[in-house]
């Protein structure tokens, strides 16, 4: 997964404190070492030759002065010093050649000594690395947590995405049954016009056929009409019901996403404030606060301690935060999960009753390929049972006229002779 410029930016941020803290460090050393050499040089110029400590020392001192001209500790470590040897001046030299380790003994008294400051040197690195290890583990915690949230916003997304598509696709699918149910219809009106035709062409052999089946189409129609309308009412309420489940998935989001910001508010303070302990504590030591950290070494033992058990103590208020915050993304996450699979199963059930409705619908028109078919068979019949009628018409009226013409043929030729026969008859 590719880092967000924010990742980025914090990374940079914990670097630059984390070599800003070292540097501080090592320079507050060198500056204790510097300090302690000059000192140390200082104490021997009573007791060596002017000239050989001049030659030995020359070299090192001019370096650390360029070194550490702009350095506010040095500047009162000199300060100190030249005090000190114009006080030292002041005393008589027979009192500086019977007690030649007097000034040492002073200095010894006011300074700090090496085995003082080894500890204080060995406490401040150790407190330097166990504040980059906290700064760390933080830093991978914030990461971490980070990832985790980007995840969820991503999985956020695409359920989303999904919902979005599937609410497309119904929106496709309820047109497309608006379509069907409207060609439906259609169908539905040209079956009872062709009812209607096939009634007055049949209705001096089958009138109450007709009325029969006309009847039936008209049940048949309002009987998908309610079906279409019942469909039509369960998809809106579903869909009300999934609107209502985002809507508040989209809240939850937004609080989640709220919690988390105030997450990273927090944290930046506390690393704020860490930064400022540590910029505090580990800036250059000043003569004083030298001595002080000397004589109470074990004081700032403590103090450490006390620090070290702060940050473990908000380090723990953090990690129970995140417990909290992962325990509410996986119930986020369950919440989502659950509300998936009540879309795809309403999903599901959508399918299933299109599925059907179509093979009702397939069913439906299959009927009128067959209701038409046996239109055009029984008007096939009925042209050819007219034609029929009309052949056995003409077939009878030409054998009548032909039985007529016999009669009368017979008639004309009886006529005659039942004239003869009368005239011969005696009167």
């Amino acid at each position: 997964m590719a880092k967000s410029p924010g990742n980025s930016t914090l990374e940079d941020s914990l670097g630059q404190y984390q070599r800003s803290l070292r540097e501080r460090a090592n320079r507050s050393i060198h500056q204790l070492k510097c300090a302690l050499r000059e000192v140390d040089a200082t104490i021997e110029e009573d007791a060596l030759d002017p000239s050989t400590s001049i030659n030995v020392e020359n070299v090192d001192t001019g370096v650390a002065w360029h070194e550490l001209q702009h350095s506010h500790a040095v500047n009162q470590l000199k300060a100190l010093l030249r005090q000190q040897t114009s006080t030292e001046n002041e005393t008589s030299p027979r009192r500086r050649k019977l007690s030649p380790s007097r000034p040492s003994d002073c200095e010894d008294g006011s300074l700090p000594t090496m085995h003082n400051l080894v500890p204080i040197i060995n406490d401040q690195s150790q407190y330097i690395h166990h504040l980059e290890a906290e700064v760390k583990f933080c830093k991978d915690e914030l990461s971490s947590m980070k990832n985790r949230v980007q995840v969820v916003v991503l999985e956020n997304e695409r359920l989303q995405q999904e919902l979005k598509s599937q609410r497309q696709e119904e929106t496709l699918r309820e047109q497309t049954l608006l379509d069907m149910s409207g060609n439906v219809q259609n169908s539905w009106m040209k079956t009872r016009e062709d009812s209607r035709v096939i009634e007055t062409t049949k209705r001096p052999f089958s009138h109450g056929d007709a009325e029969t089946g006309k009847a039936a189409s008209t049940g048949d129609a309002d009987k998908w009409r309610l079906e279409l309308e019942r469909l039509k009412l369960t998809y809106e309420a579903k869909t009300d019901l999934l609107e209502s489940q985002l809507k508040l998935l989209r809240k939850d989001l937004v609080e989640y996403q709220k919690t988390c910001e105030d997450l990273k508010e927090r944290l930046k303070h506390k690393e704020s404030l860490v930064t400022a302990s540590a910029s505090s504590r580990v800036g250059g030591l000043c003569l004083k606060c030298a001595q002080h950290e000397a004589v109470l070494s074990q004081t700032h033992n403590n103090v450490h301690i006390q620090t070290i058990e702060t940050l473990t103590k908000e380090r723990d208020d953090l990690m129970s935060v995140l417990v909290s915050v992962r325990s509410s993304l996986a119930e986020a996450q369950e919440r989502e999960t659950s509300a998936y699979k009540q879309v795809k199963h309403a999903v599901q059930m959508t399918e299933e009753a299109n599925f059907e409705k179509t093979k009702a619908l397939i069913q439906c028109e299959q009927l009128r390929s067959e209701l038409e078919r046996q239109t055009d068979r029984l008007e096939k019949e009925l042209a050819s049972q007219q034609e029929k009628r009309a052949l056995e018409k003409e077939m009878i009226k030409k054998e009548v006229t032909r039985e007529r013409e016999e009669a009368e043929a017979k008639s004309m030729y009886w006529k005659p002779l039942c004239r003869n026969f009368h005239k011969a008859l005696p009167a």
